[in-house]
């Protein structure tokens, strides 16, 4: 059985794809964030958990109910606000823990952190990308795009075109958590540079927390 799906936009679609996986964003500071401060296995299970939510977000446009919160002002502004203050929240954890750390001497060995259990790992990285509302609205503006009607099955395509970006998401994040964590404990031998990266990793979060804050359903 052939899958409803027209060779031609789907070869643009993987074309248009690669470089939407490329940009940075959220999904991909969480998964190098974790990869640093807990190892390699973090890191996969922060792309496990990022690839499970788009899985989610790709049945929900499939069933339309994505569409029906786009279409909500109200369902989507909890959404959105939510998000914004789950980003924000990682921020500000990252931030404190760099100006707890901030009088520890340059030269002094840094202790090794206590690593994070992997089930809040997960659930971490799965509530980003679900609280995300901007990936409701790429699968309701940028996935119908290439979308063939004519052959049938429209939620089927939506579905199986979602997952493609997990796909290759996913073997994106598990690159980064496996180069960033080989060179973790290189990086993090210095109390003052792993106070850096959780500084820089902060200001990044509450950075995505306010552009999330300020999206609007305008995605036509």
């Amino acid at each position: 059985m052939s899958l409803p799906l027209d060779p031609h936009l789907v070869q643009l679609y993987l074309i248009a794809v690669c470089v939407l996986v490329l940009a940075p964003g959220p999904d991909s500071l969480l998964v190098l964030t974790r990869s640093i401060a807990d190892g390699r296995q973090a890191g996969v299970v922060a792309t496990l958990g990022i690839s499970v939510g788009n899985v989610i977000h790709a049945l929900l446009a499939a069933a339309g109910i994505s569409a029906l919160i786009a279409a909500s002002p109200a369902l989507f502004d909890v959404l959105r606000y939510a998000g914004g203050g789950y980003l924000a929240w990682i921020g500000a954890r990252s931030l404190w823990s760099a100006w707890a750390s901030r009088n520890q001497a340059a030269d002094a060995p840094a202790a090794a952190p206590d690593s994070a259990p992997l089930r809040a790992v997960f659930t971490q990285a799965l509530l980003t990308n679900l609280l995300n509302p901007k990936v409701i609205l790429f699968q309701l503006a940028f996935v119908p795009q290439f979308i063939a009607p004519d052959l049938g099955h429209v939620g089927v395509q939506i579905f199986i075109l979602g997952n493609i970006i997990t796909a290759l998401g996913a073997l994106y994040l598990a690159g980064v958590a496996a180069l960033s964590a080989g060179a973790a404990r290189r990086v993090l031998s210095s109390p003052r540079v792993r106070a850096a990266l959780d500084g820089v990793a902060g200001v990044l979060f509450l950075g995505f927390a306010v552009r999330l804050l300020l999206t609007d359903r305008k995605f036509a």
